[in-house]
């Protein structure tokens, strides 16, 4: 197929009109099954059977699968259903954007997957399998991964994989990942007033002293240890989001809490991460009666791929047709479901972003002529990786 065919095909109208449908129907996380429900309706309209799995009961996926003409690859478009459970004005549309909770984070992206959808089923020729996986559960810190994970471990994944979000005009290739932390300091006794409190909290506030000391020089460590290894990515972090010390001005507290990121390279692993921390803590000499511990969120495993991927080629080979020149090539910040795939399915997947600048934001809308030119882009990695024969890949 021509790209003029791919560009010809395409219908904003059909992006827009189903992402009005999917942005009505609210999914906060760990809430998604309406969306759920709507979204594999519309999918089986767009040709595909569909299958929807029940192990999570409010967080149930959606697996769909459009047989190609004869055998080939199997194909992944894969997407998440739910949104931040953040407060948004009601949903609005006109002729150059849609706006709403997920319009942006990732519901346009599932409009796209819709799309290619249709599509592919009216043309019909077309070699292998298209499965279309989409789930909830994603956003963190309450979102686990468990819908994916759960498609991954029963080996519904595809031989590569399109995540519909992330950077535009670029090819990701490698990511940080990321895990939430939380630190507990207590001393005995109950909170009290600062008179009947006989060292009035000093201990306790000593000790925070101490801990924020230790993670601004590990954070320093490892900006200046880790800056060359991945050329594609930042330095390793280690950042403090949140600290609770005390809850009335002249009460002396009995516990303060923080709770920050690690973000690390593709050469460690989550476990690495929790033992090095663990290790960290330790060279601490806290005031006597204070005690500490740490418990972690998992958020996402880093990972890397190979840029001579069929998947990687065939998105770069897309980009480069639509915009006239090479996408970069770049390594990403963010956790999204990229590494999941990878890391645990061992999946090669890129993203392609379907508009996703206001993702999370207090107004959150997609803009439909991104959403076009993604889709163009989409369909036409679709279309090049079924139809090439695949190389040998080694990821690394």
């Amino acid at each position: 197929m021509s790209k003029q065919d791919v560009h010809n095909q395409i219908s904003r109208q059909h992006l827009a009109d189903d992402l009005w449908e999917l942005v009505n129907v609210p999914s906060p996380t760990l809430n998604e099954r309406a969306a759920a429900l709507k979204f594999a309706d519309m999918l089986q309209v767009c040709g595909a059977t569909v299958e929807i799995d029940e192990t999570l009961p409010e967080s149930p996926n959606v697996i769909g699968r459009l047989k190609g003409a004869r055998p080939g690859p199997t194909l992944q478009l894969a997407g998440h259903l739910d949104h931040v459970d953040i407060p948004h004005p009601p949903p609005t549309r006109n002729d150059d954007i849609i706006s709403g909770r997920g319009a942006a984070d990732m519901k346009n992206g599932l409009a796209g997957i819709l799309e290619i959808t249709r599509l592919l089923n009216q043309w019909g020729d077309f070699p292998g399998e298209l499965l279309i996986t989409a789930y909830g559960r994603h956003e963190a810190p309450s979102g686990d991964s468990q819908g994916l994970f759960n498609l991954i471990d029963r080996g519904v994944k595809g031989d590569a994989a399109i995540v519909f979000e992330g950077p535009d005009e670029a090819v990701v290739v490698m990511a940080l990942g990321m895990s939430i932390w939380n630190i507990i300091l207590s001393r005995q006794g109950q909170a009290c007033h600062e008179m009947t409190g006989e060292e009035k909290g000093w201990p306790l506030s000593r000790a925070l002293r101490q801990v924020l000391d230790l993670l601004d020089a590990k954070n320093a460590q490892l900006k200046n240890s880790t800056r060359h290894n991945y050329p594609l990515l930042p330095p390793e972090s280690v950042f403090v989001g949140q600290v609770h010390f005390g809850d009335f001005y002249n009460r002396v507290p009995n516990i303060c809490t923080l709770q920050g990121t690690r973000r690390w390279h593709p050469d460690k692993s989550y476990s690495d991460i929790q033992n090095d921390f663990s290790a960290w803590l330790t060279e601490l000499d806290l005031p006597a009666g204070i005690t500490l511990s740490h418990n972690w969120i998992y958020v996402g495993d880093a990972y890397k791929i190979n840029p001579g991927e069929l998947i990687v080629q065939s998105l770069r080979s897309a980009w480069r047709d639509e915009i006239g020149r090479e996408p970069r090539i770049i390594g990403h910040s963010s956790v999204n479901d990229t590494c999941r795939l990878v890391a645990r399915g061992g999946v090669p997947a890129v993203l392609c972003s379907f508009d996703t600048e206001t993702g999370h934001a207090d107004y959150e809308f997609a803009r439909l002529d991104r959403m076009e030119r993604a889709c163009r882009v989409a369909l036409a990695t679709a279309i090049k990786y079924l139809n090439t024969p695949k190389p040998t890949g080694v990821k690394v």
